[in-house]
């Protein structure tokens, strides 16, 4: 077994450091961009979604548990926020392998930032070659998403 790193290129958002933190660091506040609805305007803005599905979300403030395809269920946790730079998030028992996962934020100026997203997965060999390439292309994905939501307060 062996810890593998996947890193997502920078983003740069068009929202405050503080706006995008509060919106993530709040579990919750995921639960209006799951649903398939949301997946399909996302593919109408040239971000590639297909073959993910994510169904049974349920959330805290800290920790959510959703059913992904291919994966299946998991469980994610918020284990450490940094206001506003970084919020760190751990995987569940659910989870098929040891995961850890963070956002990072710094500030362009006061009303915009740059993003980075960072996965430490442990991953045997066998693992790897299923799921790495899923994996390298998730980030790159998510961040592209998480780059052009709305990051108003509500």
């Amino acid at each position: 077994m062996g810890i593998e790193k996947y890193v997502s290129s920078p983003r740069e958002i068009a929202w405050s450091q503080e706006s995008v933190f509060a919106k993530l660091s709040n579990l919750k506040n995921l639960e209006q961009f799951v649903s398939a609805e949301k997946i399909e305007e996302i593919n109408k803005k040239g971000i590639d979604t297909k073959g993910f599905k994510m169904e049974d979300f349920e959330a805290t403030e800290d920790r959510c548990s959703f059913t992904i395809s291919p994966v299946g269920n998991v469980g994610i946790e918020i284990v450490e926020r940094e206001p506003f730079k970084t919020i760190k998030f751990q995987g569940e028992k659910s989870v098929p392998f040891p995961v850890t996962f963070w956002v990072q934020l710094s500030a362009s100026d006061e009303n915009s930032c740059q993003m980075r997203l960072t996965l430490h997965a442990e991953l045997n060999m066998m693992i790897k070659m299923m799921v790495g390439g899923y994996l390298e292309k998730g980030i790159e994905s998510l961040a592209d998403i998480l780059a052009k939501i709305d990051y108003s307060p509500e």
